[in-house]
Order: structure tokens, then C-alpha cells, then sequence
């Protein structure tokens, strides 16, 4: 079998693609919605880009991508002017040139005023006169369509670093160009989502063509399941193995890609055409306990970066506080023996690095396996004195063959154990699940009952008294029918106590109609995808089907 092809096996994303394209064809028909797709770094932003210039590759309009990440103004100008007439000439079928002089002698004759402009924004450039530049720069959309007639999709991956070019109102002079621009889409990629959010708000709020966002975020459960599936075709491994990988990257695209890839080089090297669980901790092993291996180099890297500036060893305190599982403000300063202050201001710093979020009063470590690593790698390399040669390495791997004994107990468990071992851990904070927010009280009784829906026919559910009355939790892996809905409501009329609060707890969720009823009868729809992020907010494995 050969390697993962991290260039060409594009996975997944559909519906974001889709999205793209719908933008890219609206444009064609005289409907612009600019559109910006933020992530974390290594989410898959990138790799979508290039998905779309290359499926839209045949149709009559202009991708021109530029990457603005740590490059300077002369780059950047550069980049900008040769990508859009070595991209006219390909078009074209004219000979292609690499030398910005000769690019525009081959295109001049089609394109006299873009061309003149390309001269005048490279003589501007090499005197220095950014600001000029600019201005001009960000005129060659327009001109360039008003020559050739064609549609163009500006693509501008990490344009937050607009800001470096110390151009005074950088992204206030885009925006006047967006909006009067129509015939150019824009979409902006950023991975650093809470900059580029207050860039869109507050700088780049437009009269028309205001941004369309997008969040790109780690693949669900099932999609992480897919993934492996994909990366694995051809190389057996078991459910229970599939299913713990999908849950300890966090669903992280680039940390399955990186540990497929290494599972396929061990099990071709045993010569092995399964993969068991000696060959899943030797691979965890090789690419994040190893310090040369590619995932902890990576984590290394993004540990160099926040240990650079002032007050560096309280912020790799907090850190390690959060991945040893303390959330709130209050338990950290507790722990760490800083004040309340102090410990805010470090979270700030986090979040605003993108490293942490918050939700509720509750803080976070984003990146799943980036916290595990910290708590068992890295703290241990920064406290442990490592008296005997291999000591630490060992002690990984025994803890690796831990965490999969322990999530196959947890993943045998019944939904509604599981349930109600969450519900146990609720201490009458508030969250956001999804974009809604919800209180979950503390409770002090919790038991299971059976409720009967239709003849014959029950479901599981939990009662539990809050500290605001009863709540009734109803449990089902399969698809709630509008039948089983109307059996439910029966149901909850004869309870008594009547319930305070009702939630349908759905892995397949519900049918459209059952849904729309459950709402008007104000009941809370978790689905599978909001249980598993409140597992992951009291640090539980995620739900398995």
C-alpha cells in the first residue's frame, strides 16, 4: 500500500464545498456573497481552497489565490500581479512565462490597461511607495474583468496578516473596493478566528458584500470514522481501535492523517494486514511520546511560541492546570496558588492565541490531543527526573494501553449509564451547545425509569431531581418518529411529579416533524454531536453507537 497522499486525498467537507461552489456559481449569475472560512491551523482550509479552484477549474472565471502568512509587501505585490496573468495566459492557452516582464510582453496586447497597471504597481513597489501600491493593487480586479469580460474569485488565505504591511487603514480601503467590485467574489481564510472576527465586524462591516463566515471545524465522530477508513482502505483494524483513534485526536484531520500513516508504515513492516493494539501504541508512541516525532514536534513548536513573551511560566501553568482537567477560574487559582486576576489574565492570552476557549465559565484546551500531550508528555519531560534509561517512554506506553482498556469499559456502557454518570458531574453552570444556551442544574437523585411509547414498545429515560424541580431525560440511538413522539408526550402527562424540564436525548435524532412538535412543546433536542461536546466539556469519552 502506499503512503497517505496529503496533497490529492482530499476527504470529507462536502458540505462546505458545496457551499463554495454555490458562491462561486451565484457570482457568474450577477449574485455576489463574499464569503470568510476561519479555523484553527491545520484544520483543512487550505486543502478546501484548492479542492475548489481544482473542480472549478473548467468553468469561465478566475481564481486567484494568494497566501499572505509571514509574507512582506514586495511578495505579496508580486505574488498578486504574476498569479493573475500567469493564470489569464493558461486560460488562454498562450506561452507561459515566469518573469513578471515577460508575462506582461505576452499579455499586453489583450490586456493593455491591466498590463500598465502591473507595470505602475511594480515600480511603485521597487521604490517603496506601499501605500500607492496598494491602492492600485487592490484596483486590478475590476479592471482586469472590465478587459476580459470574466468573473474573478480573490482568494486571500490568512489575510489578518494584511495588517503587517503597516499600510495605514489597510482593511478599511479593501472594503471600500469590495463593495464596489461585483464582479469579483472574495473569500477570506483565517486561522485565527477571534482576530478575524473583530477584522470583520469592525473593519470589513460593509454597506453591500458583507462576509459570509464560515467555521471549520475538527470532523465529528462519524466523519473522524470515515476518515480512518479512508486513510486505512485495504488495512484491517477493529471497531473498538477505530473508535478510540476518533475520540483521542479530537477528530483532528492532520493527527489522523499522521497516525494512519504511521500505522500503515508499522503494519507493513510486521507485515501485518490488521492492525491490533500493540501496533496503535507503538504508532502514538513513535509520533507524539518520541520528541522528534512529527506530531510532538509540531506541539513543541506551538509550546516555543507561548513561552517566548512575558510571564511565560505562568501561562504554561494554567496550561497544565486545564489538561490535568481543572476548568474554572476559581479551581485554577486555587491549584496554581495565583490570583483570580492573574489567572484571567493568562486565560485571556490563551484564548486570544487560540490555543483555549471558553464556554460558560468553563475554560478549555481546544485541541484535545494537544492537551493530553502536555499532561503526559510534556509536563512529565519539564517535572520528572528520568533516573533510569527508557523509565518515562515505558510509563507512556502503559499509559496509552490504559486509556484503551478504559475507553473500551466506558464504550460497553449503556447510553443511559452514561447519561446519568454525566448528569452527576453537572454543577448548575450555564453553556453553549450548538448556539444555545442552557442551564444544567445540579441533581441530587438520579435513576432510570422505562417509559412506554406505543404498544409493547419502551424507551429508556432518567428521572432527576434539580435543584429547580424534576427533570426527564428520554433516551433513544435510533430515529425518533413523530409516533414515538406523541407516546413520549402521553407519557409525560402522566408523570408525577410533573417534569420541570424535558430532554430528548437523540443519537440518530429526530424526524422533521417530530422535531418541529418537540420544539413547540419546549423540550430540549440533544443529538449526538451536542452530547458529545458536553462530554468533552466535563472531559468524559465520547458517546459510541
Amino acid at each position: 500500500m502506499n503512503l497517505i497522499d496529503f496533497d490529492h486525498n482530499f476527504y470529507g467537507r462536502r458540505g462546505v464545498l458545496d457551499i463554495l461552489k454555490k458562491r462561486v456559481m451565484g457570482l457568474k449569475e450577477g449574485y455576489r456573497q463574499n464569503v470568510a472560512l476561519l479555523g484553527n491551523r491545520y484544520i483543512g482550509k487550505t486543502a478546501l481552497l484548492q479542492r475548489l479552484m481544482i473542480q472549478m477549474e473548467e468553468d469561465d472565471v478566475f481564481f486567484l489565490y494568494l497566501n499572505l502568512e509571514n509574507r512582506d509587501f514586495d511578495f505579496f505585490a508580486s505574488q498578486f500581479t504574476k498569479s493573475l496573468l500567469y493564470n489569464y495566459l493558461k486560460k488562454e492557452n498562450l506561452p507561459l512565462q515566469e518573469d513578471l516582464k515577460l508575462i506582461c510582453a505576452e499579455a499586453r496586447n489583450r490586456l493593455p490597461r491591466t498590463v500598465f497597471l502591473v507595470t505602475a504597481i511594480d515600480d511603485l513597489t521597487s521604490q517603496g511607495k506601499h501605500l500607492e501600491a496598494y491602492h492600485m493593487i487592490l484596483s486590478l480586479p475590476e479592471i482586469f474583468t472590465q478587459e476580459t469580460g470574466r468573473s474573478v474569485v480573490l482568494i486571500l488565505d490568512e489575510f489578518n496578516y494584511l495588517e503587517d504591511f503597516n499600510i495605514p487603514e489597510v482593511f478599511a480601503e479593501l472594503g471600500k473596493r469590495i463593495m464596489t467590485q461585483k464582479n469579483c467574489l472574495y473569500i477570506v481564510a483565517s486561522s485565527a478566528p477571534q482576530q478575524s472576527q473583530t477584522i470583520l465586524s469592525e473593519k470589513l462591516s460593509l454597506l453591500f458584500g458583507n462576509f459570509e463566515t464560515i467555521s471549520l471545524e475538527a470532523f465529528n465522530f462519524n466523519e473522524a470514522q470515515g476518515l480512518i477508513d479512508h486513510n486505512l482502505d485495504g488495512v484491517k483494524i477493529g471497531l473498538h481501535l477505530k473508535n478510540f483513534l476518533a475520540d483521542f485526536t479530537g477528530g483532528h484531520p492532520l493527527y489522523i492523517n499522521l497516525l494512519c500513516q504511521e500505522l500503515i508504515c508499522l503494519s507493513g513492516v510486521h507485515g501485518q494486514d490488521e492492525i491490533y493494539a500493540p501496533i496503535v501504541t507503538q504508532t502514538i508512541e513513535n509520533v507524539i511520546f518520541n520528541p522528534w516525532g512529527v506530531i510532538s514536534r509540531h506541539f513543541e513548536l506551538q509550546i516555543n511560541a507561548l513561552v517566548n513573551g512575558k510571564c511565560a511560566s505562568a501561562t504554561m501553568a494554567v496550561l497544565g492546570a486545564l489538561a490535568e482537567g481543572k476548568h474554572k477560574v476559581s479551581d485554577l487559582s486555587e491549584i496554581l496558588k495565583f490570583k483570580a486576576s492573574q489567572i484571567t489574565s493568562r486565560l485571556g492570552a490563551l484564548q486570544e492565541a487560540n490555543i483555549i476557549e471558553r464556554n460558560g465559565n468553563y475554560y478549555h484546551i481546544k485541541d484535545k490531543l494537544f492537551g493530553y500531550w502536555i499532561k503526559y508528555v510534556y509536563q512529565r519531560r519539564m517535572r520528572v527526573i528520568d533516573l533510569e534509561l527508557g523509565r518515562s517512554r515505558k510509563q507512556f506506553k502503559e499509559e496509552i494501553t490504559r486509556a484503551l482498556n478504559d475507553f473500551g469499559l466506558v464504550a460497553r456502557k449503556d447510553l443511559s449509564t452514561r447519561i446519568a454518570d454525566l448528569m452527576h458531574k453537572f454543577d448548575n453552570e450555564s453553556f453553549v451547545l450548538c448556539g444555545r444556551r442552557y442551564k444544567l442544574t445540579t441533581f441530587s437523585d438520579i435513576k432510570p425509569l422505562k417509559l412506554r411509547v406505543n404498544a409493547g414498545n419502551y424507551v429508556d429515560a432518567i428521572q432527576a431531581q434539580g435543584l429547580e424541580g424534576t427533570w426527564l431525560i428520554v433516551l433513544k440511538k435510533d430515529l425518533i418518529h413523530d409516533t414515538d413522539l406523541s407516546g413520549i408526550l402521553e407519557e409525560i402527562k402522566k408523570l408525577e411529579p410533573k417534569p420541570s424540564r424535558s430532554v430528548i436525548v437523540s443519537l440518530s435524532g429526530l424526524e422533521e416533524n417530530a422535531k418541529v412538535r418537540a420544539l413547540q412543546e419546549k423540550l430540549w433536542i440533544w443529538d449526538e454531536d451536542q452530547l458529545n461536546r458536553l462530554m468533552h466539556l466535563f472531559d468524559e469519552p465520547i458517546i459510541v453507537r
